[in-house]
């Protein structure tokens, strides 16, 4: 037993002697606190009143101790520190520091050409450019008896046009007819000055004019002169590829008009010889707001085919036109086979979170509006330690498409740098938040030394420094920024180099050092690996401290020379060619004697692509076991990714067992455990 709960365990006992549980005495309580002077008592119900009084002091630190148990429930090493007291109530809020507005982006260049080709006239307004992506905007008139417009080619001279990864078209209602917009994403650049920041090309665009069964009657061309192509951040979300049972599908365009929606779907030829296609709309606003994921789907009115081209066979659906307040959609395909013929079953999903003709051209869109309103931010709680920090603060007024941006600071507001963590809302209140911060090292290049603090947090056992709560941090129109001062104790970590060894399969495994505070743990571990490939830890490593015990939360690779890495650290004494790496775990000490146990497990980091040969070999001998599984892949504008599809499996085994014999049928578990056991006094 805990000393507070022996201390509680023994004023309970003592009440209980003086007091019936079945007396009230809050009305005589309530009286005695209502008088201005308390007067002098008998010894007797002195001792009462003295117990009493102790008791609700306890019930009040109990309730704040269960709050925060509340707020850091989940993670094991907060939960102890809050428990213990060793979390600092702050209850300050800060006065909001406008940041200043950005410099705005270049404007789109405007054109203003136009042509007439079969009764259609179309002018090209005006152009933009962005090395990620480019935009074009025009006006068009005469557009009847069946006659669209096709997918936009453009050329960009001197740059060459890479990685394309899908595009999209719109045209609504305009003065004279109808208003288009076009944006491709693909990266441009000279292949012989890739990283140059400032370029200017020439560029040609090519816009058919089409019937109604999609032949070419003619085509219009332009050009813009010296167009400055443009090196802005993005970060994007469409879904282009899926590749599934060994083969690949492509959203190659969308293109919306108030008549009809057409999307243009390749694949590998015989993948899918009955496609069945369909989209959901999400409407994100109007009167009945619905999301891609519950909005009903729309099926296509015709399917046109088109001819094979280089093992690709495509084809274009066309749908009803997509509602007007339409802000994202969802293609699923259906109808899959292999190269065999064989049904596969499942769907292929695309996601296009930002619809390209909505995308902000600068110059032509007003900026969105970010009104920050009368936000008020109160730091409630704080905690530091060695390893890593953590506060709980309030926020009000916060909308939701503000996100805050969190900072450790020195004095001078140069940021620490952190690294694990995260922010996430307390349970059932959300303007609270809980952020946490894993104290790192800077990888130690000049430009770091630039922008970190090049100070230790901690010094001699307090933090002080800055802590700064930002948002909008990365819009146009500025945001606000919130800075509280912070002079918090900070405990420190128990050092241990236990360099104790164990081998299992015939591979040995040195435990070099741990770094142990209050609520956090860091293992420095140097291992010989089983190949060359990138065997790393697993998130079924453990590690028990005492009764508490915490997965693997933080992972860092701090040498393997197969992966070219020099410099040796200087903790490592396990000789051999060894891979060195350090595991963060969220359990600390208790302050007391005790054991740590800490169970290691490795594994092989999954590629995006398996190659077909393994994945079907692990599948095999899954559907001895009863699992069916399947590997997809996507990319998009918005990078890539992988997944398994678990699509049957026995009734009483879990997703998480499913996917973990997944990964030893393809070899990429270790079928060892390394245990190690230290026992230690903080």
């Amino acid at each position: 037993m805990k000393p507070d709960e022996r201390l509680k365990s023994a004023l309970q006992s003592i009440a209980r002697r003086e007091v019936p549980e079945t007396v009230n005495l809050w009305p005589q309580l309530a009286s005695a606190l209502e008088q201005k002077e308390i007067k002098t008592m008998k010894p007797a119900r002195k001792l009462l009143w003295t117990v009493l009084l102790v008791l609700l002091a306890l019930a009040l630190v109990s309730g704040v101790a269960y709050a925060l148990y509340n707020y850091f429930r989940g993670d094991v090493g907060l939960e102890a520190v809050s428990q213990a007291g060793l979390v600092s109530e702050q209850n300050a809020t800060a006065v909001p520091t406008p940041l200043p507005t950005a410099t705005p982006l270049p404007p789109a260049v405007p054109v203003g050409e136009a042509q007439t080709l079969q009764g259609v006239t179309l002018r090209l307004d005006w152009v933009y450019l962005d090395h990620m992506w480019q935009a074009i905007g025009f006006s068009v008139s005469g557009l009847k008896d069946g006659k669209h417009l096709g997918i936009p080619q453009l050329n960009f001279g001197n740059l060459q046009a890479e990685q394309y990864v899908g595009a999209g078209m719109a045209l609504t209602p305009g003065e004279s007819g109808w208003k288009g917009r076009y944006v491709v994403h693909q990266l441009i650049r000279a292949s012989e000055t890739p990283d140059r920041t400032e370029t200017l090309t020439d560029l040609s665009l090519a816009i058919p004019l089409l019937d109604e069964n999609g032949m070419v009657l003619d085509t219009f061309r332009f050009t813009a002169a010296q167009v400055l192509v443009h090196q802005t951040s993005y970060g994007g979300g469409n879904t282009y590829a899926v590749r599934y049972g060994g083969q690949e599908t492509r959203l190659e365009w969308v293109v919306a008009t108030p008549q009809e929606t057409r999307a243009r779907l390749c694949y590998q030829q015989s993948s899918i010889p009955s496609p069945k296609l369909s989209y959901a709309a999400g409407l994100e606003s109007g009167q009945n707001p619905q999301t891609i994921f519950t909005a009903p789907a729309v099926l296509p009115q015709r399917l046109i085919e088109s001819v094979a081209e280089n093992g690709w066979h495509c084809l274009e659906a066309l749908f009803p036109p997509l509602p007007q307040d339409v802000q994202s959609l969802r293609v699923l395909v259906e109808g899959l086979q292999d190269a065999t013929g064989q049904h596969l079953g499942g769907s292929l999903e695309f996601i296009w979170a930002e619809l390209p003709w909505r995308k902000s051209v600068p110059g032509i869109d007003p900026l969105p509006s970010q009104e920050l309103g009368e936000i008020r931010v109160t730091l409630l709680h704080a905690y530091v330690d060695a390893l890593r920090a953590a506060v709980v603060y309030r926020v009000e007024g916060l909308s939701a498409e503000q996100y805050p941006d969190i900072q450790l600071t020195d004095l001078e507001g140069k940021p620490f740098f952190v690294g694990g963590g995260g922010v996430q809302s307390a349970e059932n209140d959300p303007t609270v938040f809980i952020a946490t911060l894993t104290f790192a090292q800077p990888p130690g290049q000049k430009a770091d030394s630039d922008v970190f603090s090049s100070r230790q947090p901690i010094v001699n056992g307090r933090f002080v420094g800055k802590l700064k709560i930002t948002f909008n941090v990365w819009q146009a129109q500025g945001g606000q920024e919130f800075t509280f001062d912070l002079d918090l104790p900070a405990y420190p970590a128990v050092v241990l180099t236990p360099l104790q060894d164990v081998s299992a399969e015939g591979l040995q495994m040195r435990l070099e050092k741990l770094e142990i505070t209050p609520s956090f743990t860091r293992a420095y571990l140097c291992y010989h690996k089983p190949g060359q490939a990138d065997w790393m830890l697993s998130n079924q490593t453990t590690l028990q401290i005492g009764q508490a015990q915490a997965s693997l939360s933080d992972y860092g690779l701090i040498f393997d020379s197969d992966y070219g890495m020099t410099g040796r650290p200087e903790w490592a004494t396990l000789p051999g060619n060894v891979r060195c790496v350090i595991g963060g775990f969220a359990v600390g000490h208790h302050s007391r004697p005790e054991a740590l146990i800490l169970t290691v497990r490795i594994e092989q980091s999954q590629p995006e692509i398996i190659p077909d040969d393994q994945l079907q070999a692990a599948r095999e001998k899954l559907r001895q076991q009863g699992i069916e599984i399947e590997w997809i892949t996507f990319s998009g504008n918005g990078g890539g990714g992988a997944w398994p599809q678990i699509k049957q499996k026995p009734p009483q085994m879990t997703d998480l067992e499913v996917l973990q014999r997944f990964y030893d049928a393809l070899g990429y578990s270790f079928p060892a455990t390394w245990t190690f056991s230290v026992e230690f006094q903080p």
